[in-house]
């Protein structure tokens, strides 16, 4: 809005938005590259997760939002509170560049808002392009992988993820946006950082050491923003390693494959092939089975057998819908038994009985509260018509990786199903003849629809291929936002020497040698960099411990578990050292450029 006695300045404003960004590439290239990454890096991560949500609940009926929720805020906490202290450094730093630019604008008579408008303007411009480009790359990425996608929920994840991304990157311009539209002309353009009055101790000396600890502390603000900016980043890198470190490709190929099988073969269930039509017309068939069995090279087959069942909880008075699935394997589920015992077939029998998965999302959500013994009424779907049968609960086990609350042996759902009620067979093969039995099955198997046919070895290398796929992307993009965290402290480091040029010439006039110079800033370097490491593990290791365990928790996700990462923890400790001798030189370089004399006028 324009008051009728304002001028209206809104078209200077922009072009002053514009000229700025186009005179500081260098350094708007460098928030724009921390705010694409941060956008791709949760738009990819939320986009993933919320895919594998819903997919693990559609096949697996496992339920694990909750915990999905956990993981996807806790990583967008640490990757935009890192993204957005290195984007504030960047711009917190820069005012003290700019200071002459803001002066003149103030003197030739700039006002606050415009001021703060300008800087807004730039803001804009600088985010929309690249937060775009990342949410545009993060949808396409998770497009392409060889998973199941979900367009719908995909769109509003990366919706939510942009607007988090702009409300981050708007927070982290209001500190640079204050400090720019409050310097005043005066204070612009004398534009000396000096060193804070702080007495000494009695008797106490001035050494290099002591001088570069008190410049260390001199803009507490911007310490801290650098401080913090690289810890956070250490942080980040150390979880992101940790868990792609703690993920084994193969057991999460193996995770269908029940009974340590080395293929499977399921009814092709869907929308054209109802699961009960399918049964009604099995292609399992009695000569099948027999062909698989006698395939040289094969060891078992375990079949899983599956109806459907609605029991009435007499406390709520309405009927649970559920599934009660075979016992595949009666030794292998004597060890999950927490409490009963394993359903034994008796032909002549007044009650089914069943043992009830405590930890299935569907029990609690159920709202049943069995015990052992109790008897329940159910009506099973015996495919052609409604059979109505006692279910006795005779044990209790805890599977969080499944949805499937009942199981009861297979000579039962055999006695009361009306068709042939197959879901899975599961074949185990001698390692030697995989190969051969793969090849085998394929060629009784490959022309009938109604069936689709699943190879371990086939799926690991799927797996693997898209693990590292993603570990490529995620670890380059995981390092290039860390790496911003040092550019940032380089960035403070050239800035430092810029404005004490004035202090450093006065040290040297009075005595200080250029290596005591150099010292010193070397012992306010090392502070940054022996604490950003020290911080970085006393913080990380635990936090990658913690969100290991916490992903480890989610229901169906039995393939992360925890070791430490040496070898990263090597290479980091290694690239700080590097980065602390390029920066001590680069320093020393810099201020040898320019003698006593220019220094001290420099300012003048």
């Amino acid at each position: 809005m324009v008051w009728p006695f304002e001028n209206d300045t809104s078209v200077v404003e922009r072009k002053l938005a514009d000229r700025s960004l186009a005179a500081n590439k260098r350094r708007n290239s460098l928030a724009g590259i921390i705010i694409f990454s941060a956008s791709f890096l949760l738009s990819f991560t939320t986009i993933l997760l919320c895919n594998a949500a819903i997919y693990g609940k559609m096949t697996h009926g496992v339920n694990n939002s909750n915990e999905v929720t956990i993981s996807v805020v806790g990583i967008s906490v640490i990757l935009l509170f890192t993204a957005g202290l290195a984007v504030k450094n960047i711009f917190y730093v820069s005012v003290l560049q700019r200071t002459h630019e803001f002066a003149q604008l103030r003197t030739v008579g700039a006002t606050y808002r415009q001021i703060v408008s300008v800087m807004n303007g730039e803001r804009k411009r600088l985010t929309q392009k690249y937060v775009i480009f990342g949410l545009f790359l993060g949808f396409f990425v998770n497009v392409v992988l060889p998973i199941k996608f979900y367009p719908l929920a995909s769109i509003v994840c990366a919706f939510f993820s942009g607007a988090f991304i702009w409300f981050v990157v708007f927070f982290s311009f209001r500190t640079p946006v204050k400090m720019a539209a409050s310097v005043s002309p005066m204070d612009a353009v004398k534009q000396i950082n000096a060193i804070p009055a702080q007495p000494y101790r009695k008797n106490g000396r001035i050494t290099p050491d002591s001088l570069g600890r008190r410049y260390f502390l001199s803009n507490r603000k911007k310490a801290f923003n650098t401080f913090f900016s690289l810890i956070l980043s250490g942080v980040l890198m150390f979880i992101v390693f940790t868990v792609m470190y703690a993920v084994n490709a193969e057991e999460l190929a193996r995770q269908p494959y029940q009974e340590n099988s080395d293929l499977y073969i399921q009814l092709n269930s869907g929308f054209a092939h109802p699961t009960y039509d399918l049964m009604k017309n099995s292609p399992f068939t009695p000569v099948l089975r027999q062909e698989i069995s006698s395939i040289p090279g094969v060891e078992s087959i375990y079949i899983l057998k599956l109806l459907d069942c609605q029991i009435f909880n007499a406390d709520t008075g309405e009927d649970i819908s559920l599934g009660i699935e075979s016992i595949l394997n009666e030794a292998g589920l004597k060890h999950s038994i927490i409490e009963g015992n394993v359903p034994v077939y008796n032909e002549t029998f007044n009650a089914i009985p069943v043992v009830v998965n405590r930890a299935s999302y569907y029990y609690e959500k159920s709202g049943l509260m069995l015990n052992i013994g109790d008897v329940v009424q159910a009506n099973i779907d015996t495919g052609y018509s409604n059979q109505s049968v006692q279910l006795e609960i005779c044990g209790f086990i805890e599977d969080k990786d499944t949805g499937t609350v009942l199981y009861t042996n297979n000579g039962y759902l055999d006695s009361i199903s009306e068709m042939n009620c197959d879901l899975v067979w599961y074949i185990c093969t001698e390692k030697k003849h995989t190969q051969s039995v793969v090849s085998a099955i394929q060629n009784l198997v490959s022309q009938d629809d109604r069936v689709y046919m699943s190879i371990l070895e086939d799926d690991i290398l799927l797996y693997k291929t898209i693990f590292h796929s993603a570990t490529v992307v995620i670890s380059v993009l995981t390092i290039l936002v860390s790496l911003f965290a040092f550019v940032n402290l380089l960035n403070t480091c050239i800035t430092n020497t810029i404005v004490r040029n004035h202090d450093y010439a006065l040290l040297k006039a009075v005595g200080m040698t250029t290596a005591q110079i150099s010292d010193m800033q070397s012992a306010e370097h090392f502070i940054y960099f022996a604490g950003s490491f020290i911080g970085s593990c006393i913080l990380g290791i635990p936090s990658g411990i913690g969100i290991c365990n916490m992903i480890a928790q989610i229901s169906g996700i039995y393939y992360i578990s925890y070791r430490f990462p040496m070898a990263f923890l090597i290479l980091y400790g290694i690239f700080i050292i590097v980065t602390y001798n390029i920066v001590s030189v680069y320093q020393k370089r810099l201020f040898t450029k320019q003698s006593v004399v220019e220094r001290i006028s420099a300012l003048y």
